[in-house]
């Protein structure tokens, strides 16, 4: 299983005053609506104020490398990457839940499990 994070910041001006920004939110929330690869999935703003920040995070859930591809190409996530780019920059981690490099501890133990249900 791979967890896919994505931390979007604001060009300058756009905020979450912005139209497009709430546009663009509202069509990452869907794509689970819309995309079967999607096997867990959490977005959400930023609420810290620190300069460092992002401002919207999204973490998503896939079986494998191919199904991950596929949302990647997926129309509908397509839609939401234009959205976001033209008002954010942003940065991707994609990590193996099941690699002798992830570790999960405490409440977060439980991506354990979903790594050996797969």
């Amino acid at each position: 299983m791979l967890m896919h994070i994505v931390l979007l910041t604001f060009k300058n001006p756009w905020s979450w005053a912005s139209i497009e920004a709430i546009d663009a939110e509202r069509s990452t929330r869907a794509h689970p609506n819309y995309i079967d690869e999607i096997k867990g999935w959490t977005c959400g703003r930023n609420i810290t104020r620190r300069h460092i920040a992002a401002d919207f995070v999204v973490i998503g859930l896939f079986e494998d490398r191919t199904t991950l591809e596929r949302y990647i190409v997926h129309p509908n996530h397509q839609v939401g990457v234009a959205k976001w780019k033209a008002i954010a920059d942003w940065q991707v981690v994609d990590i193996e839940l099941s690699s002798d490099f992830t570790q999960n501890m405490g409440l977060l133990s439980v991506f354990n499990q979903l790594a050996e249900a797969c």
